[in-house]
């Protein structure tokens, strides 16, 4: 007894669900952004061994999570005064030239 083989026409269509997208650090552009952000911080007053840690947590927050926890964080350092508030807008506005919907 044979049976018949089932090709994609005969199976029955899945509806396709559209996914979430949310603004992510655009990963191919990372370089220049470390860069980018570097500079920031070298003319800003931050302490340099809290600058380092300040910058992991941006990239990571922003790569990983969105651009908008990011910019939470960034205003986040703001209210505890650990960065002054032109060098986070200048944060801030670096993360809105880096992002990729995804």
């Amino acid at each position: 007894m044979a049976y018949k083989k089932r090709t994609r026409s005969s199976r029955r269509p899945r509806p396709k669900q559209p996914s979430k997208r949310t603004s992510m650090l655009n990963l191919h552009r990372l370089i220049p952004f470390k860069y980018d952000l570097r500079e920031i911080m070298v003319n800003s007053e931050m302490d340099p061994e809290m600058a380092q840690t300040f910058l992991a947590n941006v990239i990571a927050k922003a790569s990983r999570v969105s651009i908008r926890d990011a910019k939470t964080y960034v205003g986040d350092m703001v209210d505890g005064e650990r960065i002054d508030s032109d060098s986070a807008d200048r944060v801030c506005r670096l993360l809105d030239r880096y992002t990729r919907y995804r």
